[in-house]
């Protein structure tokens, strides 16, 4: 190695010092189990990568994605990966330091000026620096907190949330963007200091986290920190190019939106100011999504939505056919999703075997707005004038029909997302604003609109995996942490700024927040229970109910503190009703029983009173997908299931090797890891398919498609039970037949699942897949060059060959194993043969 020489950072070179970076890898290995083997390992494959002249940039990342690429032998190395990479961003933003007494010196003499800086350059709100005691906000920054985060987790704060200044400049560690967070949340509070710790040591410690759109703009001068957006496009030509405008500007300001076009008359419908005939909804939403193209989320993504349509509307089979490939490219959506929104009165007739009827919304202007029985009423009034020649437009269909055209095209573009209008406005607690005409870009938003309002929801979720010590649940910090997010999203409603002055009025009337979960399926792992249990489903029952309550109990406090949200007058709470007392409603106007466990554990009697004398905000509860903030909590997001137990991961920071370190940690506790390493990397994760793995752990680390669709089911409807609004269910379905999806979708309707999201199909087919140390050569028959089919050995044994020193490319990569991908941030691509799995949109995270 004697011809290899680093440039530094001034542009002089120096012989590489192996001893330096070797002792570097030392300390990022320090207190792990097998520190000096891994040590010894990440440091021989470095050298492989070096080339002459490598800058020091170039080696700092060679070492971490060394590091990285290891991950599949045990999770530790990417313990390792995060401390270098940590390491990186401090000596980048703060300066070299040697020693943790160092580092946290520099943190805190740094802070200040950073602050300052930021002020001064335009980047950070100026109450930043004049309403907040700056040294005492810097004696309360611990770095040591940084160690919670995954590598991923940390790439993707770097990549998406942290501020950087001119020429993306890095200006923040872990420490600083998370106060930096804090302080935007804070600065109407009496105490702004105070209120900046607490939120900083609860979203520092990865105990719950703000969404996407407020991490990245809390604090700074463009303060829009909501994510989600609901509005309905009226029948008229005015409000039409008013919806569009507003689509624009709520895209460049990064939030996600819901657009129901329902009110739209149908293709052919009379315009009588010109004595024409209507085009219809669907060239209007093409345009529409034009716009999301043309109009980047932040300057860096295509805008994020979804429309919704009633399905009794007459031009809903065209709406259906928005997301195929072929047809009429002006008559297609390739960037907006799509959702049906679908009555009471539909799924009945669906399971009677019934006619079902498609009209003129010019016909039927007051369909809309009706729900429940009431809707049914005036749709049975209807079909008789359809019956009787009364109705100019109209066409009759089996429903059964119509459903399974939904589920074929469900199948088959993974779209229309299947919500229930019913479910919603019957179990709604802001039931005296309006109809509630649709959900959000993720489903799990329900908020009235009308033409005056936009709706808004703030968002913020708890991560359920902090909270579990030991195997003990410690509900105090639950109980904090549920009331502290209530608080923090309740001061973000009067910070938060939007270019719609209707989404402004909308969210000053309502106050509307939402607060949600994630990492209910590390808890189930760490607990050793399976998703499809019992045990699963009380967990999940009362862990929301814990969380509902303490939100709901904060929200009252806040009304008593700060006053009641404007609308409270006449809502459900004002009757002094939560959302547990909401099953009986919608039981009672629909004639059919929510399929769901009674069960309660806290004093709800003591809690209705109270909230019958103010509440704060209009909705409390949500569950977001939270795949973005997810990663940074480093646990699962949502509620939903792991997709695999070894899987690559794909996002807009690259792709990252993920191995579920609460696997490892059980067969590690048995012996096990060792012997059946190679196995589950060459099964794909699948441990059903390695002989050695105990029948115990089969069942709690059943993957997505291994889990029967039901208990989707049941962990939703236990969960929606306390939740006033939804929640972003995800469905991962084996089987293909449309009688049993049929059977599932209807199971989802009678057990009070308000909202579907994403429905993953299992390919039927699979790629065929090597792993580091699989000889596809031997296993064949062949000998390698024929076929491609090349023998792979160990990265370690056999290295890749070293990068030419021509040039300074990037780091050769070790080899690593050929597993399932799951995307974060592609729209999907779901054909009957080749689905491509996606885990959610940003614009909620």
């Amino acid at each position: 190695m004697s011809t290899i020489h680093v440039t530094k950072r001034d542009g002089s070179r120096e012989p590489y010092n192996a001893d330096r970076i070797n002792r570097a890898i030392e300390r990022a290995a320090e207190g792990l189990p097998d520190a000096m083997s891994m040590t010894m390992q990440i440091a021989s494959e470095l050298e492989i990568t070096l080339f002459d002249g490598i800058t020091t940039e170039q080696l700092d990342e060679a070492a971490i994605q060394v590091a990285v690429q290891n991950v599949k032998d045990h999770p530790d190395f990417d313990v390792v990966a995060s401390r270098l990479l940590l390491k990186t961003i401090y000596k980048n933003v703060l300066g070299d330091f040697e020693t943790q007494t160092e580092l946290a010196l520099l943190h805190q003499a740094r802070f200040p000026g950073y602050i300052r800086e930021a002020v001064e350059d335009g980047l950070f709100d100026p109450r930043l620096a004049s309403a907040f005691n700056l040294e005492e906000l810097a004696a309360a920054l611990d770095h040591h907190l940084d160690d919670g985060l995954r590598y991923i987790g940390i790439i993707t704060l770097r990549n998406r949330y942290m501020a950087t200044g001119p020429a993306k400049r890095p200006l923040e560690v872990p420490a600083y963007f998370w106060m930096r967070v804090s302080m935007g949340l804070s600065v109407n509070e009496k105490d702004p200091t105070q209120a900046a710790i607490r939120f900083y040591r609860k979203m520092s410690s990865l105990d719950y986290l703000a969404a996407g759109s407020t991490l990245v703009n809390a604090g700074t001068i463009t303060p829009q920190l909501s994510n989600c957006f609901v509005m309905q496009m009226d029948d008229d030509m005015e409000h039409i190019a008013k919806s569009m405008r507003d689509v624009m500007w709520l895209t460049k300001g990064t939030g996600g939106i819901g657009l129901s076009v329902t009110k739209l008359r149908s293709e052919g419908s009379p315009i009588r100011s010109n004595n024409t005939s209507s085009t219809g909804p669907i060239p209007f939403m093409h345009t529409v999504d034009s716009i999301l193209r043309a109009v980047s989320r932040g300057g860096k993504k295509f805008g994020a939505l979804c429309f919704y349509m009633e399905n009794w509307h007459l031009d809903f089979p065209q709406f259906l056919d928005l997301r195929q490939n072929a047809g009429d490219p002006y008559r297609r959506a390739r960037t907006a999703n799509t959702a049906v929104w679908i009555s009471d009165e539909f799924m009945k007739r669906v399971e009677a075997d019934a006619a079902w009827y498609l009209f003129d919304p010019l016909e039927t202007p007051d369909l809309v707005e009706l729900v429940g029985d009431e809707f049914s009423a005036r749709y049975a009034e209807y079909v008789a004038l359809a019956e009787a020649g009364k109705m100019q437009a109209f066409k009759k269909i089996r429903a059964r029909e119509q459903m399974t055209a939904i589920l074929v095209s469900l199948q088959t573009t993974s779209h229309p997302w299947l919500t229930w209008k019913d479910s919603i406005n019957l179990r709604a607690l802001n039931d005296n604003t309006g109809t509630i005409h649709l959900s959000n870009l993720c489903t799990e938003i329900t908020l009235p609109q009308d033409r005056d309002n936009v709706a808004v929801c703030n968002l913020a979720s708890i991560n359920f995996s902090r909270h579990l010590v030991d195997g003990e649940w410690d509900w105090d910090r639950l109980a904090e942490s549920a009331r502290l997010a209530v608080r923090q999203l309740d001061n973000l409603i009067d910070i938060t700024r939007s270019s719609v002055p209707e989404s402004e009025f909308s969210n000053d009337q309502n106050r509307a927040i939402g607060l949600g979960v994630m990492g209910f399926t590390e808890v189930c792992e760490r607990l050793g229970i399976s998703y499809e249990s019992e045990a699963a489903y009380d967990l999940i029952d009362q862990l929301v109910e814990f969380v509902s309550w303490h939100a709901i109990d904060e929200s009252a406090d806040l009304a008593q503190e700060r006053g009641a949200y404007p609308n409270f007058e006449g809502s459900g709470w004002s009757r002094g009703l939560v959302p547990f007392d909401t099953l009986d409603v919608q039981a009672a106007r629909r004639g059919v029983d929510v399929d769901v466990v009674r069960t309660s554990r806290l004093d709800w009697d003591a809690l209705r009173s109270k909230v019958a004398g103010g509440m704060r905000n209009a909705t409390l509860m949500a569950i977001a997908p939270t795949a973005s903030i997810g990663l940074v909590a480093g646990t699962t997001p949502g509620l939903d299931p792991q997709f695999s137990q070894l899987f690559s991961r794909a996002t807009s920071s690259g792709k990252f090797l993920e191995v579920n370190r609460n696997l490892v940690a059980a067969l590690q506790e048995r012996g096990l890891w060792e012997r059946v390493r190679e196995d589950l990397l060459r099964s794909q994760g699948d441990l059903s398919n390695v002989e050695d793995i105990p029948d115990d752990l089969r069942e709690i680390y059943r993957t997505s498609f291994q889990l029967a669709p039901d208990a989707y089911l049941e962990v939703a409807a236990r969960a929606q039970k306390w939740i006033d609004q939804a929640i972003s269910r995800n469905m991962y379905l084996e089987t293909r037949d449309l009688g049993e999806m049929t059977r599932i979708y209807s199971a989802a309707w009678r057990k009070g699942v308000k909202t579907t999201y994403y429905l993953h199909m299992k390919p039927r087919h699979t790629a065929e897949q090597s792993t580091v140390s699989v000889n596809k050569a031997k296993s064949s028959g062949r000998s390698g060059g024929g076929f491609g089919f090349a023998r792979r050995t160990s990265a370690v044994a056999s290295p890749p060959p070293a990068p030419a020193p021509v040039a300074p490319p990037a780091p050769a990569p070790v080899a690593a194993p050929l597993v399932p991908v799951l995307e974060d941030d592609a729209e999907p691509l779901v054909c009957p043969t080749d689905p491509q799995e996606l885990l959610n949109c940003e614009a909620c995270q």
